[in-house]
């Protein structure tokens, strides 16, 4: 296995990851992208990017880079382990979610590090569902595997919530790989989720389906699950909404997302009708409305589909759910515990303050991730005092400190004795916490004003053009670089990108006018080439756009090093204005296109610019006292100059020769060669020659050097 992660002793675990560092000096941006800081105050630390990334590497990754979490073979992730990452031989079973959000959390920490040892973890759990966990004779995929990878019931019901997390895995490895097998598959599951188990004429999706999926089954009981409208929208929908390699494909999941968020309004969330006065209540199962005690009904899953509401609300135009801010900020201040700057686990009436505290530690995720979502999508990051100490408690009291092997505990109670110290278990995994760490890292940097920086595995084609979204959210920009070959994952080049602007694009003008005309650009280079077409400063690429309608959304371009020097690298720039500097000699092709606020994009065009700024180098000129001895009169070669450039090639040579103690005709020179008399003058007498010779290159820049020679007449000694 590339890495060798699993032959890492788990008690020397290693720390560090490939850290990429991508200083653009081939890029200096025009306009900034980045977010402004919160304020002129410095960022909180516990705020900070930095510090969530070594969240995830310190406290999260130690526990899954166990040999034991890793599985035996690699990808059969156990469900159930201990404090300290052991194996429990009274659990040995593996649950299908346990699985999927394996990959999911392998494929993240790709996603944070650039490290592709996580990538063939990641594909070794992909390997292990498709042979052990998927059906081959009915479809879909088994509840439950023993250790050896046997389904514990191969006639047992087949719920969407499993299924659904089985594509939570395949979407994140599709988004940082664009594997096409991993896309089939994630595009099959969709089919599955959207097929048997979707009545369309209620919009509604089912629980669960018999093995064979012929017939519906209510698990429970108790009507619909809350989850099987969270699990598909949050797992797979929207992080894969323009990802895929088929428009077609995209829009469906578009349209997807849009029915289930407003599925799942309409048969969870609590009347405005009956109850106005608590309508921001979303409840757990459909047959339970009205008993606080019931399966799902917390706040939890409450926080979580305000989140996919809100998450999905950003990528409509008409922004169709909106007008739920006002419910959602009441669920807010009932689900947060202000005296312990902690959330409450469950509401148990609607009494202002009748809560259950102290949250499990999904829920805390929940609710720092709708904090940071809602932050990202405003002004001014109204929520970041909360999230300060919400984020503080998290990182001081659910994380393990004293373990080697680290990770949180599952929830941490007032009450000692309801403190429950588990780490993993088919609920508790490889999803919230990782999801957690890189959202509150996108939140951390653009409170910084910095870019987010991810990395992906993408085809070496496609490296500069696949699209690229910093997971739920979008960007107003990115800067991306091609570092290179990926070992171990012939065609794939790790390719890292900048994202700037994460949750500020605004929407397009709705409803939209009849507008199909992209806009134009204009492209101004500084300065201008010489008539050869060669540079000898740096060179500054200005692009202009306008459109005349609804205006231009974006300037995107690709920078090709056409000799291999340097990187090949791309962005993405809001606005309708922005600048390349291209500071590195070399022969470059830009290709740029402009975007307008409906999408209308520009037919790809192209400028050149060739930078050359070292002189050639000459050679060929006589040393420095060499001494001839001509048999006769005749004249003898002294000098014969060449001249060599590694980038713009040599456009003339002027070679010229002299001597203080010799006539003139004495010197003869035939282009970049001088010759001169063997034998002429008294006897006796030395004649020294100087030979200049001066080089210009297609840039214009110049070389000149000279040599001397000395010539003797015949019998000196």
């Amino acid at each position: 296995m590339s890495g060798n992660i699993g032959d890492r002793n788990a008690r020397t675990l290693t720390r560090g990851v490939l850290a990429v560092c991508l200083p653009l000096a081939l890029l200096l941006a025009g306009p900034a992208a980045a977010s402004p800081p919160v304020s002129d105050d410095p960022v909180p630390p516990v705020l900070g990017g930095d510090t969530w990334l070594q969240h995830h590497r310190d406290d999260l990754m130690p526990y899954w880079l166990l040999p034991e979490a890793l599985g035996d073979p690699v990808g059969n992730f156990p469900s159930w382990r201990g404090q300290d990452g052991e194996l429990l031989p009274a659990l040995p079973n593996r649950g299908a979610s346990t699985l999927g959000r394996g990959v999911y959390g392998y494929s993240l920490a790709f996603l944070l590090t650039g490290d592709p040892a996580y990538l063939t973890v990641a594909r070794a759990g992909l390997d292990w569902i498709e042979t052990r966990l998927e059906d081959p004779v009915h479809g879909g995929y088994f509840a439950e595997l023993d250790a050896t990878g046997t389904p514990v019931n191969s006639l047992a019901n087949k719920d969407l919530f499993d299924l659904a997390s089985v594509g939570l895995g395949y979407a994140m490895y599709y988004n940082v790989t664009r594997d096409p097998e991993a896309e089939a598959k994630l595009l099959a599951i969709r089919d599955l989720v959207f097929g048997p188990y979707y009545d369309a004429a209620a919009n509604r999706l089912k629980d669960s389906l018999t093995y064979d999926l012929s017939a519906e089954f209510d698990t429970g009981g108790n009507g619909g699950d809350i989850t099987d409208y969270l699990v598909p929208g949050t797992a797979f929908l929207l992080p894969s909404i323009g990802l895929l390699s088929d428009p077609a494909r995209n829009a469906q999941f578009r349209a997807d997302l849009r029915n289930v968020t407003q599925a799942l309004i309409n048969r969870h969330k609590n009347s405005a009708a009956a109850n106005p006065a608590n309508r921001w209540m979303f409840w757990g199962r459909t047959a339970r409305f009205g008993n606080f005690n019931a399966p799902q009904t917390d706040f939890g899953h409450t926080i979580k589909s305000y989140a996919m509401i809100h998450n999905a609300n950003q990528l409509f135009d008409d922004r169709p759910w909106s007008a739920l801010a006002a419910d959602r900020a009441i669920m807010v201040d009932r689900a947060w515990d202000d005296v312990a700057g902690r959330w409450n686990a469950r509401p148990m009436s609607f009494a202002p303050g009748n809560v259950e505290p102290d949250s499990a530690w999904w829920v805390h995720d929940e609710g720092d991730q709708l904090l940071s979502a809602l932050d990202l999508a405003g002004t001014g990051f109204p929520y970041a005092g909360r999230l300060e100490r919400s984020t503080s408690f998290f990182l001081t009291s659910y994380v393990d400190r004293e373990s080697p092997a680290r990770e949180t505990f599952t929830r941490i109670s007032r009450n000692p004795a309801d403190t429950e110290l588990r780490k993993s278990a088919f609920g508790k995994n490889m999803l919230h916490n990782m999801e957690h760490a890189l959202v509150l890292y996108l939140h951390g940097r653009a409170m910084e004003g910095r870019p987010a920086r991810l990395h992906y595995a993408f085809p070496m084609a496609t490296a500069l053009v696949a699209e690229a979204r910093p997971y739920w959210f979008d960007a107003t920009g990115q800067e991306r670089i091609d570092l290179g070959a990926l070992a171990g994952l012939p065609g794939r080049h790790l390719v890292a990108v900048d994202f700037t602007g994460i949750g500020q694009v605004p929407p397009a003008p709705y409803p939209p006018p009849a507008d199909v005309t992209p806009p134009t650009i204009q492209v101004e280079t500084t300065p201008s080439a010489n008539s050869a077409g060669w540079n000898r400063d740096d060179v500054t690429v200005v692009l202009s756009a306008q459109d005349d309608m609804v205006g231009v959304r974006s300037l995107r371009a690709q920078v090709h090093a056409l000799d291999g020097q340097t990187a090949d690298t791309a962005f993405v720039r809001p606005g309708d204005h922005t600048s390349v500097r291209l500071i590195e000699e070399g022969r470059y092709r830009i290709s740029y296109a402009a975007a307008d606020l409906l999408g209308n994009t520009t037919p790809a065009q192209d400028v050149e610019i060739a930078i050359d700024r070292t002189a050639p180098s000459l050679s060929g000129l006589p040393a420095p006292g060499c001494e001839l001895w001509p048999p006769n009169h005749r004249f003898v070669l002294v000098a014969d100059v060449d001249a060599t450039d590694g980038l713009s090639g040599v456009a003339d040579i002027e070679v010229g020769a002299s001597s203080t103690n010799a006539d003139p005709d004495d010197v003869r020179v035939t282009g970049s060669r001088v010759w001169v008399r063997a034998e002429l003058g008294p006897r006796g007498r030395d004649r020294t020659y100087t030979v200049t010779a001066t080089a210009t290159d297609l840039a214009g820049n110049q070389t000149t050097a000279s040599g001397t020679c000395t010539v003797a007449p015949p019998g000196r000694s």
